[in-house]
């Protein structure tokens, strides 16, 4: 199990001094950030890949295979999403979007053959109403089970759609197949603009989710992930007004302590 951070300027300064430890900086596949995050330590790819939003055959092959050849990368990594067009049209179906996720699985395996394939679940909040039935866990453990993939369980989005579907999160966790984890991803949520928001610093309340997941890794509960990966801090107008080095300097050795390969 290793303990990965997302690369940012405030991450490296702390590495390069000596305050912080990382297993794996974890970088979108942009090469103008993938090449100076080489330079510091192993990275691996988060890549931005939906099932069942349409935009499969928009994606850039040649740079996902180029990726795998330059990092420690060992997933291919999807989204469990929906099309766009989903947010006004409430006529979908649960068969229908499992049919385009495994449409779109067949292509990526087509593509990049000798790569195993995580899926991730996606927060469903009203920004994002087209993903009610992606969220569904029950929907999601089907077409992990059904087709051999491996789990990508982000807890902060399990939180955010359970609350929307009025579950405690650990109920909806536990609908997922959590023998086939491999990854999990952890951040802090706020409110923002009135709607829980993840991939902020660890709170208060957030600590005991953190150490709740630990401890089912740690009894064999869960399957041990291979990664787990701390969200917080980046680059971009997303993340760089949210990466505060103190919040960086003090919970990145407490999530190493925790998951790190020590």
């Amino acid at each position: 199990m290793k303990l990965a951070v997302n690369y940012s300027t405030p991450l490296k300064n702390l590495i390069e001094t000596n305050q912080v430890r990382v297993d794996l900086l974890k970088c979108p596949e942009w090469e103008g950030l993938v090449n100076p995050a080489l330079e510091l330590g192993p990275v691996y790819i988060h890549f931005d890949i939906e099932l069942g939003s349409g935009s499969i055959q928009r994606l850039n092959f040649d740079l996902i295979k180029r990726m795998f050849e330059k990092t420690d990368t060992i997933y291919l990594n999807t989204h469990l999403s929906n099309l766009p067009s989903r947010k006004k049209d409430k006529t979908d179906s649960a068969k229908s979007v499992l049919s385009r996720w495994e449409a779109d699985l067949e292509i990526l395996r087509r593509k990049i053959p000798s790569r195993k394939v995580i899926a991730e679940n996606l927060p469903w909040h009203p920004m994002l109403p087209e993903l009610e039935i992606a969220s569904d866990p029950g929907l999601i453990n089907k077409f992990l089970v059904n087709n051999d993939v491996g789990l990508l369980l982000d807890l902060s989005h399990a939180q955010i759609s359970a609350t929307r579907l009025g579950i405690g999160y650990q109920e909806y966790v536990s609908l997922l197949p959590l023998d086939r984890l491999r990854e999990l991803h952890i951040t802090g949520i706020r409110k923002y603009a009135g709607h829980q928001t993840d991939h902020f610093e660890l709170q208060p309340h957030d600590w005991h989710i953190v150490e709740w997941a630990a401890s089912q890794i740690r009894s064999g509960a869960w399957h041990e992930p291979d990664i787990v990966a701390f969200e917080y801090g980046g680059v971009g107008d997303v993340f760089c007004w949210r990466t505060e080095p103190d919040a960086l300097r003090q919970q990145v050795p407490i999530l190493y302590e925790m998951f790190g390969d020590k």
